[in-house]
């Protein structure tokens, strides 16, 4: 991909991001939301309070910044990956990128992305070789190494094929079935060969194309392309900006997947768990009597268990995925602290005379609680959301430094702290550079933070009022 090609792939990649941040997401979110028969409308105090942060400019522009970088994460598959876009060979069409995406994006479908090697001219029955592909679209003479190996292959079957005789009559059963498997070898490596050898003509005629991807990587793919030995330093050169691993994989696709996988576990904790915590809180503060009695204590007696130990000690029992830990964080710790806030918030509205005349006017509990009190209580949550995501991204981070996290391999800005760390001396670059990027990442949910704490502040509401 030349310098404009790589040009106009960036552009639309940021482009489209920010578009679905601005302009798709919110629209399908009100959409899905106007069919599920609620409400879609800003209310004037919602609308300040939004205009207000806008104005705060570095949450605002944190926020479009965090938004947009992770909105694009989600579509890594198609931008940073070992595998093309599309790859076309002798009249075959593939989309092994397109296809990788859409199987994890839905999980609950049988998509595969793996491509066998003898449909696209190489020898063998695994995953195409992409990058051996596309050098021999560059140059059908790379070929010939390949050629020779299936060419050795094919001779010494060949040998140990003709080594035996047609079994006669009264050949036994172990006769007739090794001179099957011999003749099977034999035909196999044959057609390998006779595979790779026709493939060249093929690529010297044109009849093969690639179109890879704007960064032809993956976060579990060896930099083989590099003929030194990893770690390999930052480099412009030799097309690793970020440097390697001491496993030689590239820094900068760790880097970027582990991004994403951050902060979606940092979200869908926050969400889940602000959702349960709203939820028990509320009920707490509504009620009242025994039953705000009764499962405060619940709650400060599960608030009790160390959350720490606790995950150690699963970790050291079986090794969590993604999902289990999430689900562990939630259930142990992410609902609590939101509880506290808004019982306090219900117990403070449902002495206001609203509340009071909804309740004379006969209206359900339950639209009292998600209709009248909810909106007014949800400033601190609201607030505290930022500084939650901060915490179970630090939280992540620390369980996979410390081994008790995601499974090996994964790409995890914990697991790149912790063989920085250990080769801080010889290769400072592996440290430095999660570090920077964890600070930064994290910097900014802050300013985020503090810009939403001061636009849906009271005070500063009263005197824009």
């Amino acid at each position: 991909m030349g310098t404009l090609g790589t040009a106009i792939y960036l552009a639309v990649v940021f482009v489209g991001g920010w578009w679905l941040t601005t302009r798709g997401i919110p629209k399908a979110a009100a959409g899905i939301g106007r069919r599920l028969g609620f409400r879609m409308r800003m209310t004037p105090i919602t609308a300040k309070r939004i205009q207000r942060f806008k104005r705060i400019k570095r949450g605002y522009w944190s926020f479009l910044f965090l938004s947009i970088t992770f909105v694009i994460s989600l579509f890594l598959e198609l931008i940073v990956n070992h595998r093309p876009l599309a790859i076309g060979f002798k009249g075959r069409v593939a989309f092994p990128a397109v296809e990788e995406w859409a199987g994890k994006a839905l999980f609950f479908l049988p998509i595969s992305s793996f491509h066998s090697r003898k449909d696209f001219g190489q020898a063998g029955e695994n995953e195409v070789d992409y990058a051996f592909f596309r050098k021999c679209i560059e140059n059908p003479d790379a070929l010939r190494p390949e050629i020779r190996k299936a060419e050795e292959k094919m001779r010494r079957a060949e040998k140990r094929f003709k080594r035996l005789s047609p079994p006669g009559k009264d050949a036994s059963e172990f006769q007739r079935e090794r001179y099957a498997r011999r003749k099977a070898a034999y035909e196999k490596r044959k057609g390998q060969y006779e595979t790779v050898l026709a493939a060249r003509k093929d690529f010297e005629s044109g009849e093969a194309w690639i179109l890879p991807t704007l960064y032809p990587f993956s976060p579990n793919k060896v930099r083989t392309d590099i003929e030194e030995r990893p770690p390999n330093s930052p480099s412009l050169e030799l097309g690793i900006p970020l440097g390697t691993t001491t496993s030689g994989r590239d820094v900068l696709v760790l880097l970027l997947y582990g991004y994403r996988i951050s902060v979606a576990f940092a979200l869908i904790v926050a969400f889940v768990g602000y959702f349960v915590g709203i939820l028990v809180g509320g009920i707490q503060g509504y009620f009242g009597g025994w039953v705000d009695i009764l499962s405060q204590r619940f709650v400060e007696i599960w608030g009790s268990i160390p959350f720490l130990f606790t995950i150690m000690l699963i970790g050291s029992l079986m090794t969590p995925n993604f999902l289990m830990l999430a689900v562990l964080m939630i259930v142990l710790r992410s609902w609590l602290g939101i509880t506290f806030y808004v019982r306090g918030e219900f117990y403070r509205e449902k002495a206001k005379d609203y509340v009071q005349a909804a309740i004379g006017a006969g209206v359900s509990d339950w639209k009292i609680i998600v209709k009248h009190i909810l909106p007014n209580a949800m400033v601190p949550v609201v607030t505290f959301a930022p500084f939650g995501i901060v915490a179970y991204i630090g939280s992540l981070v620390s369980l996979d430094y410390l081994g008790f996290g995601l499974p090996p391999g994964t790409p995890s800005w914990g697991a790149l702290l912790r063989m920085g760390l250990e080769n801080v001396k010889f290769h400072p670059y592996l440290v430095t550079v999660p570090v920077v990027a964890l600070s930064l990442t994290l910097f900014m949910v802050v300013m985020v933070g503090e810009a939403v704490r001061e636009a849906f502040d009271p005070k500063v509401f009263s005197r824009l009022r």
